[in-house]
This record gives structure tokens, sequence and C-alpha cells, in this order.
């Protein structure tokens, strides 16, 4: 069996013009960062993974793990990471060394399906679809006068999506406000999701719950900050709508404590943060045990949102069988990022309500290795 002779990193980012920032009730966003995990095994196969967070960081936890990797099967990784989390146990897991393990496992999967000519969803144990319907995750808060929330909108109209998520979080009444514009520019008949992004306390977000609830939202995603898992508790226990979260979760540990305390309906792992593709599957694999729905948070780079599909198609329609009344949802970001639009020779691209699981060996893309130049971290 081929043995993995090099991990490499391309680190990249895009900055966003200030005038053009944008972002969530934390704060604006003025950079769009992400690492590329490259595998090279001894038969000269590549790999390619993507892993969230600083690349700097990213950098220095590949260096301390190369040494445990070079030399070992390319299918041995739960080994390996088996014992480098043992072995580095005071480093924790809830940091960037689980994301850089992530883009380790997805560079893996690529590289094995590459040799085996199979995609990445056949080494998951197969697909059961090969469209995964699509969300816009678009509405974001910003300052540029020509990128409002209603120009966000009105760009997606007549796209056929059905269903977007928009930020809201500043307050309760401007929840509101934010919800019934958007009610007002794409109707009634799609799924509207909003987006906290952790900036409440439970009695704040239980107050914006209960005022949006006769807005019809599905689901009402990062109420509170992912550390406090009581609260969670406690707001699913008296929510009229649906909580969903998990973008912030590393290793299914993280979503243990959340599931096993009852505080979320929609478990979100994303991939290049929560440890790749065998931690997804781990949690997923929770999930159905609880009886909850999955939809991975996927905000990064084509990389990503490549093994974003592929994860999704792998993923039993538990517990439906013929009738499902919400498939799970990927999540396609609408906001400024070449790193997700530009970087590959063929784009990943929303057709109609869906996109198409790319079916070649490994994740199915290829690389566009002048656009990854021109946002490479020099």
């Amino acid at each position: 069996m081929p043995k993995i002779a090099e991990l490499s990193i391309i680190p990249l980012e895009y900055v966003v013009p200030d005038a053009k920032a944008y972002g969530m009730a934390r704060g604006l966003n003025f950079r769009r960062s992400l690492s590329l995990i490259q595998v090279t095994t001894d038969d000269g196969v590549v790999g390619t993974g993507e892993a969230s967070g600083p690349p700097a960081i990213t950098r220095e936890y590949l260096n301390l793990l190369r040494p445990a990797f070079v030399g070992r099967d390319v299918f041995a990784y739960e080994q390996v990471v088996t014992h480098v989390y043992n072995k580095l146990y005071h480093f924790g897991v809830q940091n960037p060394m689980t994301s850089c393990l992530g883009g380790i496992n997805i560079a893996l999967y690529d590289a094995i399906g590459r040799t085996l000519g199979v995609p990445v969803y056949n080494l998951l144990g197969g697909a059961h679809t090969d469209r995964i319907p699509a969300y816009a995750s678009t509405g974001y808060l910003t300052k540029d006068p020509d990128n409002q929330l209603h120009d966000q909108l009105e760009r997606i109209t007549g796209q056929a999506f059905p269903a977007v998520k928009i930020k809201i979080g500043l307050s309760p009444g401007s929840d509101v406000e934010r919800v019934r514009l958007t009610r007002k520019i794409l109707g009634d008949q799609i799924l509207v999701m909003v987006d906290v992004n952790g900036n409440y306390t439970c009695d704040v977000a239980l107050e914006s719950m209960r005022r949006l609830e006769p807005l019809g939202i599905h689901w009402m995603e990062e109420p509170l900050p992912l550390r406090d898992t009581e609260g969670f508790r406690l707001l699913r226990a008296q929510a009229p709508i649906s909580i969903a979260t998990g973008e912030a979760a590393y290793t299914v540990d993280d979503f243990r404590r959340l599931v096993e305390a009852r505080g979320v309906d929609i478990v979100q792992p994303a991939l290049p943060t929560c440890g790749g593709f065998s931690q997804g599957k781990q949690i997923a694999a929770l999930a159905a045990q609880h009886n909850l729905r999955v939809s991975p948070h996927v905000w990064g780079g084509a990389i990503g949102l490549a093994a974003a599909l592929h994860f999704m198609a792998s993923l039993p329609p538990t517990p439906h069988s013929d009738h499902v009344p919400y498939p799970p949802l990927l999540e396609y970001d609408r906001g400024d990022n070449p790193l997700r639009d530009q970087l590959l020779k063929v784009p990943i691209v929303y057709e109609r309500g869906v996109v198409r699981v790319p079916d070649g060996p490994g994740l199915g893309v290829e690389l566009d290795m002048a656009v990854v130049e021109r946002y490479r971290i020099r």
C-alpha cells in the first residue's frame, strides 16, 4: 500500500477591501483565510485537504505533526491520530491542532480515492444521492452602502434557493426587522434560517425566538456561545424555534456534550475545523443515535466545499426511508470569497436548488494553481 512521503501546506488569504468588509453580530470580517494541506504518497499521488484557522498557526502544528505521519501507510490515519492525541494530551483537542489534523484527514481521503480511482463518498460508505439541496448563506452585516441586506437578498431572487440564512444578533428588535425584510423580498414559501453567531445570552435568545416565531423561522443558529452547554439545554427546553450549532466545535466530544444535554436539534460539523471526515462520520453517527438532523457548516474554501458534498452524499437519510420532511441542506455561502469561487479549474456551482457532487477520483476536483499562487501568503 502507498505510504505518506510528504505533508505540505499552502497558506491562502483574500483581503477584503475595508469598505467591503462584511460579517456578523460579533464584528466585520476583513479577511478570508485557510490552509490547503497536501499529502504526497510514495507513488507520487497528491491529495489535498483544507484546514480552517490562522494559517501561521496551522503551519506550526503541521511541523509538529509531520513526523508522526511521514512513512506511515495512507490508511493508518486513525492509528496515527489516536497516538497523537494521547501523546500530546496536555495540548488538548479544542485548538488548531484538530483543524490541522482535519486538513490532513481530508487530504488522505483525497489521495486514497485518487489511488483507487473512486470518489471519496464511496470510501465513506457510498452515496445515496448525487445532488445536494443547498441554501444561500447571506444577509451579512456590513457598512457597505451598496451591499445592505436588501441588496444581498435581491441578488439571490429568482435562483430557486429552497432556503436562505441571514445574520442577526444585534438585538431582538433588529432581528425582527431583518427577518420581516427577508420575508418581504423572498416571500413566505422559502425556508428562512437566522444566525446569531453566539452573541446572545439565554434570556435574550429566548426573547428573540419568541418575537421571531410568527415569522416562521426554520432554525436559529448559534444562539449562544458553544461553551454554554447548560444554556443550550435550558433554551431548547423552552424554544419555539429549532436550534442549530456546531461550527465552533472540535471533535465528537464537543458535540456529545451538547447532544447529551439535549441542547440542539441540528448539528453542524465543519469538516476543516472538527477533524475531517473521520470525526464528521462519528458526529453524524452520534446525531443518528439521538435522532437529530445534520447540516454541515461550510464557510471556507473550495476544497472544504467539495469535502462537505462528499460527506453529505454519504449520509443515509436517517430515520427516513421514502419521505424526507427536510433533507440536509448544504450551506452555500454568497459572501465575497475567491478562495471558494475561483480556486478550482471547474468551480462547484449551484444550479436551481442543488449542487452536484463531484464524481471523479478522490474529491473529484482540481486546483487552479495560478489562482492558488495569486492568494498564497508569502
